[in-house]
């Protein structure tokens, strides 16, 4: 059984506990969507995102609705896949989890043997496997039934590319990409870094490992044995699509080709360069016969390996994470960096047709062919090219019949099951007879019409992508773009899942309690970190020249610590650091309190994220016994949570798990030191703050220029932080009455200096 080596033993320090605050709906995402995953039953829509938030949409008919969200990661998803009747997601948090998927509930396990970010992950239900992968080269596999992990990369230093073979590209035109002595080829010595693409086969028997080296791995995961290494990329290999019987691999590099492997060959077959950027993600027919891709190009492909065309697709805002094909239909689900989902319906002979209709249809074509030759013979009349009316063509007329907007399904039947025996064999195919730029023309114009605003562009007629060496690609690639203004088949998505624009700016004011941000969309709000909520928007302005309008000449204490990383603001406590600033109670808003009453600022925070957990835990516990500082009188004077949008509540177990929780959602029997950090639960349940050596400031008063006063004898004095100017004239006042009539004629000068 695996687990992660740990370093030195270290000196144990105190828990963090952070707040992410809300800025809009819950049932939109603020940040960009990492990953997609398709229910077999294309009624659900799963949505992993840089907010740490999982969703589910209802995608059945209309309108996509969020039905469930799945919260427990405290950083970045970076992706999610189903398995079985279970949501597996893992993230930069180092966690694996697994969820019930049709329903919204808590983490049902966690597993927790990464030592960095995890990146991706790959399952093989037949077996009962899942794998994982991240930073630092490690893939571990997981045994579903018995939830057992073992690791599979790093191996051994000694046993390094012992038992497996090495291939390398060499088909026609990618000599020159699959030359290890090519430009930007890594070393073969140099240690596995990275892995960001992960591929499994269905029986669970191959596991494909895309590298940051260039390289592609492939293990058995039943005995751990290396099996090859396909050399061919001369970048970080970003995503891999394997084919369920595990004999073909489809891979995507920051190269910006897509390459096809044939595995029982040990070589790339076809190189595939129409993006300009860095490919990230793939998605193909069940026989690999229609490849769609995209990447940091913002660019959507879809490329027929029969025909040797691609087509522009869609072309995003912003650049393309992931893509989705439904099972057995036309739409294509696109996410972003940004927080938007898109779903396009593919045009009619531009997709594929179901794996069961081109089996179905292929059945068809046989028997008819059979029908047509028998009828011949009886009829002992020479071959008769078939009318226009006809449902079957001369297999001849197959054979050369473009995938396009103009073949029928017959034809698309007939020449997607000749490619799919083509790749099989490892055999290259040879071009199809393109389509007269006439017929093309009328064909996309027929297509837009139907299509109503999403409309065909002139790219209706593809262009080859195959064929000359990879740097003439790549230059034949750049300059068909730009001599003919590539533009899409869809200009906008059939239907879309709008997401909420993240937070990607912000700055803390003086009072350590107010906080600007800025969203992607340019506006400026101002928030109340004590109420968790903007509390003034401010529209598209200078964040910079907002805070210098807001500026006051105070002096606070760093409380907390603040970042926007998820999408939303985030406010981050530690003891005993946040417990070290003191407001009056005046200034946040109690009435009929002592002019000297101060209050806490981490304790407040404190109180109102923990409240519910408090008043539960002490019915449960402690007789339902008062609590200092939530059951004072006026503590509802003092600013609270709104109960439309509760922040967040993120920290880690006793175990070091991390965790995150609305503050609504706490039942009172999160354990006390367990679940919760002990120095957040005695703040909020006892009222007992970590010890703070009182902070005090030094300062000196100067007589204001040109008033002609002499200086104090003692010029140099103490207070605490919290004191403003006129408190401190009051008490020098009170201290010496003769005093007064020189306050008014006196600069005050705040020196800071160390704490004393």
């Amino acid at each position: 059984m695996y687990s992660a080596n740990g370093g030195p033993a270290t000196k144990k320090q105190e828990r963090k506990l952070a707040l992410v605050f809300k800025h809009t709906s819950s049932n939109q995402h603020v940040a960009g969507i990492e990953s997609l995953a398709y229910s077999q039953d294309t009624q659900s829509l799963y949505t992993a995102c840089r907010d740490s938030i999982v969703k589910r949409w209802n995608v059945e008919a209309g309108q996509p609705k969020c039905v469930a969200n799945y919260e427990g990661h405290t950083d970045w998803v970076n992706d999610v896949l189903l398995f079985q009747d279970k949501l597996v997601t893992c993230s930069s948090d180092r966690t694996v989890r697994i969820w019930q998927s049709n329903k919204q509930a808590g983490c049902l396990h966690n597993f927790q043997h990464h030592s960095d970010y995890v990146t991706c992950l790959a399952a093989s239900t037949a077996a009962g496997r899942l794998v994982s992968a991240g930073l630092r080269g490690e893939v571990i596999t997981y045994d579903m039934q018995t939830l057992q992990a073992y690791l599979l990369m790093p191996q051994p230093s000694n046993s390094s590319d012992q038992g497996g073979s090495t291939a390398s590209s060499h088909d026609s035109g990618d000599a020159a990409a699959g030359s290890s002595g090519g430009a930007g080829a890594p070393s073969a010595a140099a240690p596995m870094r990275s892995v960001y693409a992960l591929a499994a086969n269905k029986a669970g028997t191959l596991v494909a490992a895309g590298t940051t080296e260039a390289y592609i791995r492939l293990v058995d995961p039943r005995s751990g044995q290396k099996v090859m290494k396909l050399k061919g990329h001369t970048d970080n290999v970003r995503c891999l699509l394997l084919n369920k019987e595990g004999t073909l691999l489809l891979s995507g590099s920051s190269d910006q080709t897509v390459r096809l492997w044939d595995l029982g060959q040990q070589r790339c077959t076809q190189t595939l360069n129409v993006h300009t950027d860095s490919v990230w993600c793939l998605a193909a027919a069940p026989d690999f016969s229609v490849i769609y891709s995209g990447g940091r190009d913002k660019a959507l492909y879809v490329t027929h390996l029969a025909q040797r065309k691609a087509w522009l697709l869609a072309r995003e805002q912003q650049p393309i994470r992931s893509i989705a094909l439904a099972p057995g239909t036309s739409r294509l689900w696109v996410a972003t960096t940004s927080s938007t989902v898109s779903g396009y319906d593919i045009p009619m002979g531009y997709g594929y047709v179901a794996w069961e209709q081109q089996q179905q249809q292929q059945l068809q074509l046989q028997q008819q062919g059979q029908q047509l030759t028998q009828h011949r013979l009886e009829q002992q009349q020479p071959p008769q090219p078939w009318s226009n009316g006809s449902a079957v063509a001369d297999a001849s007329q197959q054979a050369a019949a473009p995938l396009g907007p103009t073949a029928d399904a017959s034809n698309q039947a007939a020449l997607a099951v000749t490619a799919a025996a083509a790749i099989t064999a490892g055999n290259s195919v040879a071009p199809a007879v393109a389509a007269s730029p006439v017929s093309s023309s009328a064909a996309a114009a027929s297509v837009a019409a139907s299509l109503g605003p999403r409309a065909l562009g002139v790219s209706a007629s593809g262009r080859h992508v195959f064929g000359l060496s990879s740097s003439m690609r790549l230059k034949h690639s750049q300059d068909h773009a730009a001599a003919h203004g590539e533009v899409a088949l869809l200009t906008i998505p059939a239907v879309s899942i709008q997401g909420a624009p993240g937070l990607v700016a912000l700055r803390v004011l003086a009072d350590k309690r107010h906080i600007l941000t800025q969203d992607t969309a340019g506006d400026v709000a101002l928030w109340d970190v004590l109420a968790g909520r903007p509390v003034q928007q401010l529209g598209q302005v200078d964040i910079a020249e907002v805070e210098r309008q807001l500026f006051q000449p105070l002096y606070f204490e760093s409380w907390f610590t603040a970042d926007v990383k998820l999408g939303a603001l985030a406010v981050n406590l530690e003891s005993p650091k946040c417990f070290a600033a003191e407001i009056y109670a005046m200034d946040l808003g109690a009435q009929d309190v002592p002019d000297d009453q101060k209050l806490n600022l981490g304790a407040c925070l404190l109180r109102n994220a923990l409240s519910k957990w408090a008043h539960g835990f002490s019915t449960l516990f402690l007789s339902g016994a008062l609590l200092p500082g939530l059951d004072d009188p006026g503590a509802e004077q003092l600013p609270h949570f709104s109960n439309e949008l509760p922040p967040a509540v993120m920290s880690t177990d006793a175990s070091g798990c991390p965790w995150r929780l609305s503050c609504t959602s706490f039942t009172g029997r999160e354990r006390e030191g367990e679940d919760l950090p002990h120095w957040a639960c005695a703040a909020v349940l006892r009222g007992v703050l970590p010890f703070v050596k009182e902070l005090k400031a030094a300062f000196v008063l100067q007589p204001a220029e040109g008033s002609g006063l002499p200086s104090l004898l003692q010029s140099r004095l103490s207070a605490p932080r919290i004191l403003q100017v006129m408190k401190v004239c009051i008490v020098l006042f009170m201290s010496d009455q003769g005093l007064n009539s020189r306050c008014h004629g006196l600069l005050v000068s705040w020196v800071q200096t160390e704490n004393e």
